[in-house]
């Protein structure tokens, strides 16, 4: 059966199509993964992430609630935060936490060139070595939900193979006040929920201790995105 022009045209924009795709597969493969928004359903597992910015006299006082409460929490940590708080990075691992990387300078990557993308990446990952010995178990785009594929595949070059966003959002950043806090998170936790949260405001305080308790009279564990996600 003969084509005609039109049909020739399409098969040909088909073909070529393809050979990129083929081309490009491996290179692309782990940048064109979706982020990660929560872990099993089976399992009444939770992980709260923290954004680590902020006040120090705040983080100290959440570590503490962690410690006290026996609560594994995940810190996504900025680069220049660890900077001018050298001590964080090792507490956060000493109290058995994860903890990972949310770019030097939390910008919103989604505005940035590639370069500059890149940049954001290696500078908290590299801070992170240079505190800890690694680059962090975790990555977060900042100042968006959501990694873009560029963001993605940045992210894959310093060794994070996905980036993780969250399905519950506290908004904490608002300073909504203690219940609100409480209630943002309680109204959207499932099983397996990734929840997001910060260092840098009183309001997380203050909620944690009461939230903490909450999660627990619900049946659900906090833990560590290692142990939600496993090794991926």
């Amino acid at each position: 059966m003969s084509l005609n022009r039109r049909q020739l045209f399409q098969a040909g924009a088909l073909a070529a199509a393809a050979s990129f795709i083929d081309l490009n597969t491996a290179e692309n493969s782990q940048a064109a993964q979706i982020d990660i928004t929560h872990g099993s359903r089976s399992s009444k597992n939770v992980a709260l992430t923290f954004h680590g910015a902020g006040d120090p006299a705040n983080a100290h006082a959440l570590l503490k609630i962690f410690a006290d409460t026996k609560t594994p929490v995940t810190v996504f940590a900025i680069g220049t935060w660890l900077k001018a708080n050298p001590t964080f990075a090792k507490l956060i691992l000493a109290g058995g936490h994860d903890i990972g990387n949310h770019t030097l300078n939390h910008y919103e990557m989604k505005t940035l060139s590639a370069k500059k993308v890149d940049s954001e990446i290696a500078g908290c990952a590299a801070e992170l070595k240079k505190q800890i010995g690694y680059a962090g178990s975790w990555f977060r785009a900042s100042g968006t939900q959501y990694a873009t594929p560029l963001i993605r595949k940045a992210a894959a070059k310093y060794g994070y193979n996905h980036c993780i966003s969250y399905e519950v959002d506290s908004k904490d950043y608002l300073n909504p006040g203690k219940a609100a806090v409480i209630s943002n998170t309680m109204a959207g936790i499932q099983n397996g929920s990734i929840v997001s949260l910060h260092f840098g405001h009183k309001n997380t305080v203050e909620a944690l201790p009461a939230l903490i308790e909450k999660l627990h009279a619900n049946g659900f564990t906090p833990v560590t995105l290692t142990t939600l996600l496993g090794k991926i």
